[in-house]
């Protein structure tokens, strides 16, 4: 589920709604990528995600999760920062401790406790920030609800929500314990994304530089529309003055 509100910095405030997930933490290859076909094994991808390289740095609301708590949140932390690199995103996230508020700097993600809406059918979301127009994610936060039942749960939920850091939505048709983010209502022991996970996150990023290659273009082409020739001086001009030789 998204839900997308405009923000009075001109930003868009979207919402990334996710209950908890089955799956089985492992790094793709070529062979496996070709058989995660999205929308069956593995979600398809629309989603605004963190730029290449980015170093998201995590903080957790102090006094909303236990010790042992925060211990069950960094697990899917490390456990994406494992395939930085095979997914091509370099993303990774830096913890950074607890923090008494909310916070919105550049890239900053903040985990806490919060109601979410309709959380009969989802227990947690994404609210990513990200410039109007644009989809790379400035700060975001992941609020997970006080019916999340048990730290198993919570570990699956917040690798769900770290899926949707990397532009994967939610996946309905998704069968098989293939992908972090497929839907069910019970946890079964999830710590990281899938093979099919990673996949599909090397593909978004793939695409995230092809996108970004054309607007460098197209860039430098408006550039080169708006040179103006430089003032170069008056041009010569014929004089029709009448030129007088007076006699000896």
């Amino acid at each position: 589920m998204l839900t997308m509100k405009l923000l009075k910095s001109a930003a868009l405030l979207l919402i990334f709604t996710a209950l908890v997930a089955v799956s089985v933490f492992a790094q793709a290859t070529d062979s496996v990528a070709t058989a995660c076909d999205a929308k069956v094994k593995a979600p398809d991808y629309s989603m605004p995600e963190w730029p290449e390289n980015t170093k998201v740095k995590v903080y957790v609301m102090s006094g909303d999760f236990k010790p042992e708590e925060i211990a069950g949140i960094v697990t899917p932390l490390s456990n994406w920062n494992a395939v930085a690199e095979v997914t091509g995103s370099q993303v990774t996230f830096i913890y950074l401790g607890t923090t008494t508020q909310p916070l919105d700097c550049l890239n900053c993600l903040t985990i806490m406790r919060g109601r979410v809406h309709n959380n009969q059918k989802h227990a947690a979301e994404l609210q990513a920030t990200v410039n109007q127009g644009e989809q790379t994610i400035l700060h975001a936060r992941i609020v997970i609800d006080p019916v999340i039942p048990n730290l198993t749960a919570l570990t699956n939920a917040v690798a769900h929500e770290l899926g949707h850091n990397f532009g994967l939505p939610d996946c309905f048709s998704c069968h098989g314990h293939s992908t972090v983010m497929s839907l069910i209502r019970t946890s079964d022991g999830l710590t990281g994304p899938t093979s099919c996970d990673v996949a599909q996150v090397r593909r978004i990023y793939d695409h995230l530089r092809v996108q970004v290659a054309e607007r460098k273009r197209r860039e430098t082409r408006l550039v080169a529309q708006k040179i103006v020739p430089v003032d170069e001086g008056e041009e010569p001009v014929d004089d029709d003055t009448p030129i007088v030789v007076k006699k000896p």
